[in-house]
């Protein structure tokens, strides 16, 4: 596997961790600065979004944590970059 690929599969493993740790921060009710970063309430699932994603959340950090220990990108890495691409449709659901 390309150093480029560990390195995306790498900051993939970072943001996803920190995204995980900000859920969980804000289904028990914490609020700071995490748990107001980039965060937007959306009308049609209000707090259960923080729970409805959790479980993509965790294939994405599992994945990418197998993808570098094989050192192969395969179906399991096409799948994770794929799922990447439904993202930024969150920004425009109410």
């Amino acid at each position: 596997m390309d150093k480029g690929w560990k390195i995306i599969f790498s900051l993939l493993i970072a943001v996803f961790i920190f995204h995980v740790i900000r859920d969980i921060l804000q289904i028990i009710g914490v609020t700071n600065f995490i748990t107001e970063i980039w965060h937007r309430e959306h009308q049609w699932c209000k707090t259960y979004c923080d729970w409805a994603i959790m479980p993509i959340e965790l294939f994405i950090i599992i994945g990418s944590i197998i993808i570098i220990r094989r050192n192969m990108v395969g179906m399991l890495g096409f799948i994770i970059l794929i799922s990447l691409i439904f993202w930024p449709f969150a920004l425009f659901l109410p």
